[in-house]
């Protein structure tokens, strides 16, 4: 069961490195203003149709929420601020992804035990089957005088009803 528990834990741990990795390169830094706008566009949920981000959008709530974001963008806010500004204003369902990272890492951390729970339970009814070949047989070997017992006690007694 060890020889094999290794291998499964380098390949969780592959893959969350691997998880990680692709978080820190997907999101590059806008350059500007517009980018910016965008970006933040894109984080926003739509008032109206809410199934949208303001960015995708075409209402003219998140037109105007689109405007008001170019503007916080064109007198210098960051982008914690403007998010802030509008959570204020909207509440925390306006932000189409949670704020805390860990609301996006729990499911992949979740997903990689029950595979690592899912090896180990393979490995150790494998290491069950290999490490007593013989016991498996033992009990069918104690138990076979049983049926001939058995067997030997209704056949007397057929004899004895035939008479």
């Amino acid at each position: 069961m060890s020889r094999l528990l290794l291998p499964v834990a380098a390949v969780a741990a592959l893959a969350a490195v691997a998880l990680v990795g692709v978080a820190l390169l997907s999101a590059p830094a806008p350059r500007t203003d517009a980018e910016r706008t965008e970006r933040l566009a894109a984080q926003l949920r739509c008032p109206d149709c809410q199934a949208l981000s303001v960015a995708e959008s075409r209402t003219r709530a998140a037109g105007a929420i689109r405007g008001e974001i170019a503007g916080l963008v064109a007198v210098g806010r960051s982008d914690e601020q403007i998010r802030s500004h509008f959570v204020d204003r909207y509440g925390e369902w306006i932000l189409l992804a949670p704020p805390d990272p860990v609301a996006w890492w729990l499911p992949a951390l979740v997903v990689l035990a029950a595979i690592a729970a899912f090896g180990a339970w393979l490995l150790r009814g494998r290491a069950a089957t290999t490490r007593a070949p013989g016991a498996t047989h033992a009990p069918a070997t104690a138990a076979a005088g049983a049926p001939d017992a058995e067997a030997r006690r209704v056949r007397e007694e057929l004899e004895a009803l035939d008479g």
